[in-house]
């Protein structure tokens, strides 16, 4: 399922194995939220990118987890306000893993959910 929430702080067991779509910052500290939950995909804003890029620390992190993950344009979506980040948010860069599944810069927030979790749901179990 896609899960849609205004930080991943509030990702918890139930949304295990889900595409979260978040408010939060793409960061590298991000994943120290969802390491544990074996999520599919991850969606977060790119905080207008930062210093260094720390905005969006978070792609490489997840890659190497082998999580697809985006980063939401801070110019389309609210920070800290996951239902706008689905609603209005579009992508602005994402991980090699999520542009394998066809998630490209530009497309909404939401066609990059489902395009990464149609394609997990067709992995072999």
């Amino acid at each position: 399922c896609i899960v849609v929430t205004d930080t991943v702080s509030y990702l918890n067991e139930t949304h295990r194995e889900s595409v979260a779509v978040g408010g939060s910052h793409c960061a590298r500290t991000t994943y120290d939220f969802v390491k544990a939950l074996n999520l599919k995909g991850v969606f977060l804003n790119d905080a207008g990118k930062g210093k260094d890029g720390a905005g969006i620390s978070g792609l490489p992190v997840y890659q190497t987890a082998a999580i697809p993950a985006g980063a939401v344009d801070c110019m389309t979506a609210r920070i800290g306000y996951g239902l706008d980040a689905w609603e209005n948010g579009l992508i602005s860069s994402a991980n090699e893993l999520a542009q394998g599944l066809g998630v490209t810069a530009g497309m909404s927030v939401r066609e990059a959910a489902f395009k990464v979790l149609k394609a997990v749901r067709q992995l072999p179990k």
